[in-house]
């Protein structure tokens, strides 16, 4: 591979781990620029699973230095939303791309909505005293568990939204919350794609490289006051970034 490419690739990974760290949806970058290398869409997206499982452990040990994890309500969110996952990746194969974009233009349409009309949540959010993960919260996190297994771009913002708007938390511990659970989920969906065989391991690795440092800065700048206002500006945009391309793709394509 010439350096043009592997300067892409590492840059591509560093902005998606930052992505991720901070906000959501690092896999709007990495995802389109496999495919334009010629990485087939369904070894593209299993391929994209390795950096964000490297830039949200790295992360997640700086966040866990800070301390800004609650582990005994993230341990519980985790095993519906790990069991999630292995349904979703199982059922990889077996799912039309076109149902799903529709699907995921409806969520985002919804989530754009709540985000617009629920910014004193985002932001501030409850005493964590106050916080109680109920039944219907890990049932969420069971549906979005299985959406992240058929397709981790997205399920970020879906992860954050529940921890907000479902649970109670405010961005500031959300985000440590949401990085690991990404851990989880790329490790299980990234352990079952291998087995098939489905891992580009050269790019998926330089990529995974950027996305170390992307995610190691990210969380250490990620509890800044400051930082959390532009976190949710990045949010909006994205979302409507992608609203926009999925428009684009559904209704456009000839």
């Amino acid at each position: 591979m010439d350096v043009y490419a592997t300067t892409l690739f590492l840059f591509c990974g560093l902005l998606s781990g930052l992505m991720n760290t901070l906000a959501s949806s690092g896999s709007a970058i990495t995802l389109p620029i496999m495919i334009f290398f010629g990485v087939p869409p369904s070894i593209a997206n299993a391929t994209n699973r390795l950096p964000i499982l490297v830039g949200s452990t790295i992360s997640v040990y700086n966040f866990q230095q800070s301390k800004d994890i609650i582990w005994s309500k993230t341990l519980s969110i985790s095993i519906p939303l790990f069991l999630g996952v292995i349904v979703g990746t199982l059922w990889t194969n077996y799912i039309d791309s076109t149902k799903i974009q529709w699907v995921l233009l409806f969520a985002m349409v919804f989530s754009l909505l709540l985000i617009t009309t629920n910014s004193r949540k985002i932001l501030k959010g409850r005493s964590l005293i106050k916080i109680n993960i109920t039944i219907k919260n890990r049932i969420v996190f069971f549906l979005i568990g299985i959406w992240a297994g058929l397709n981790v771009l997205d399920s970020a913002i879906l992860i954050l939204f529940e921890l907000i708007l479902g649970c109670g938390f405010d961005l500031t511990k959300a985000n440590p919350i949401k990085n690991f659970l990404l851990i989880l989920i790329s490790f299980v969906s990234l352990l079952i794609f291998a087995l098939n065989g489905l891992i580009n391991w050269e790019i998926g690795l330089m990529m995974s490289v950027g996305s170390f440092f992307g995610g190691y800065w990210g969380s250490k700048i990620a509890h800044l006051e400051n930082v959390k206002k532009w976190v949710y500006r990045i949010l909006i945009f994205i979302i409507l970034f992608e609203i926009i391309t999925l428009v684009k793709q559904l209704f456009f394509r000839n």
